[in-house]
C-alpha cells in the first residue's frame, strides 16, 4: 500500500498521542515523561506545518514544526519534532516525512529549521543529516531524564529557496589539520551566514594546535573544529570547492557537486616547519596571514 502524507488535524490526536508515548518509552526522544492533552500540544505548534504519514489506514508518523523564539528575529526558525511508530520504523517514513515538513516549511516562509537529539538516537540523528541537516553543537549533559544525563545533538537545516542566497563551500586539503581549518574559520567569519562552510580532507590527521593557537591570536576560535574526510560530504551539493594544497588538488576523489565552481591556491604548509618555537609561530603567522587575504579576496568575489 502507498504511504499518503497529509495535514494532522485534532481527529488525529488519538493516534498522534500514541505514537508520541511510544517514542517517550525509548528514553531517548524527548526529556518530556508525559504525554500532553491536545489543547497543550495544539498551542505549541504551527498549525500550518503539522504534517501526518498514513499507511493502510493507520498513522504512521507525524512530523511538526513549533517556533524557537517569539522575537522578531527569529521568525523563520523553527524546530523540528518527528515521531514514527514503532510497527512503521525501518520503512522510510521518517525521511518522507521529514522531507514533506521541509517543503511545508519553505512554503511557510522558514528559512532555518533547528532539530536538537539525544546523542543516542542514532537513527533520528542520520535521518536528519541524509535530509541535508548538519551537525552544529554539542550540549553535554543538557538535562536528566529518570536521572539520566543526556547529551543533546544541535542539527540545523538552511533553506537554500528562503532568506539569504545561501551559499555551500568546502574547503579541501591532504588531512584537514591546519590550512583548510584556517580558511574555514576565517570563510565562516567573512561570510556572515550567507554560506554554510564545510572543511575536509582526503586523509584525517586531527586539529592541528598551531592552527587552533594561531587563528585565537586574530580573534577566532577553532578548538570546536574536528577533522573530516571528504568522503562525510558525498551528500552536499556545494556551490564551491577550494583546494588549499596541490596534493588535495592532484588526488582529490570525486565530489557529486556538478554545478560546484573549482578553486585552487596551494598554500604554505607551516606544519612542516621544524626549529625554535619562534620559527613555528612565524611559519603559522606567514600561512595563516596568506589564508586571510585569500579568503577575504574571495568573499568579496561572490558577494
Amino acid at each position: 500500500m502507498s504511504i499518503t502524507i497529509r495535514p494532522l488535524v485534532k481527529n488525529d490526536w488519538n493516534s498522534v498521542s500514541k505514537i508520541y508515548a511510544e517514542g517517550l518509552a525509548t528514553g531517548i526522544a524527548s526529556f518530556e515523561t508525559e504525554i500532553p492533552d491536545w489543547e497543550e500540544w495544539n498551542s505549541k505548534y504551527i498549525e500550518s506545518c503539522r504534517i501526518i504519514a498514513e499507511k493502510n489506514n493507520q498513522v504512521a508518523g507525524f512530523a511538526v514544526l513549533s517556533l524557537v523564539s517569539k522575537r522578531d528575529v527569529y521568525k523563520g526558525v523553527a524546530e523540528v519534532t518527528l515521531y514514527i511508530g514503532k510497527d512503521f520504523r525501518g520503512q522510510h517514513i521518517g525521511e518522507m516525512l521529514l522531507n514533506a515538513l521541509i517543503t511545508e516549511s519553505e512554503n511557510n516562509g522558514f528559512w532555518t529549521l533547528n532539530a536538537a537529539i539525544f546523542s543516542e538516537n542514532i537513527a533520528s540523528i542520520n535521518l536528519h543529516k541524509k535530509c541535508g541537516f548538519r551537525i552544529v553543537g554539542i550540549r553535554e549533559k543538557l538535562g536528566q531524564r529518570h536521572g539520566k544525563w543526556h547529551d543533546n545533538y544541535l542539527l540545523e537545516k538552511r533553506s537554500k529557496k528562503i532568506g539569504i542566497d545561501m551559499k555551500n563551500i568546502l574547503v579541501l586539503c591532504t588531512g584537514n589539520s591546519c590550512r583548510s581549518q584556517m580558511a574555514h574559520g576565517y570563510l565562516n567569519k567573512l561570510a556572515k551566514g550567507k554560506a554554510t562552510i564545510y572543511s575536509a580532507g582526503i586523509e584525517t590527521h586531527g586539529l592541528n594546535p598551531g592552527a587552533v593557537s594561531i587563528m585565537k591570536e586574530d580573534g577566532i576560535d577553532i578548538s570546536n573544529h574536528t577533522s573530516n574526510h571528504v568522503d562525510e560530504y558525498a551528500d552536499v551539493n556545494f556551490d564551491y570547492i577550494i583546494t588549499v594544497c596541490d596534493h588535495a588538488n592532484e588526488n582529490c576523489p570525486f565530489i557529486p557537486s556538478k554545478n560546484a565552481l573549482r578553486l585552487h591556491h596551494n598554500f604554505f604548509d607551516p606544519s612542516k616547519v621544524v626549529g625554535t618555537d619562534n620559527e613555528k609561530h612565524a611559519a603559522f603567522l606567514k600561512a595563516r596571514n596568506e589564508i586571510k587575504a585569500y579568503c577575504e579576496e574571495f568573499v568579496r568575489s561572490i558577494y
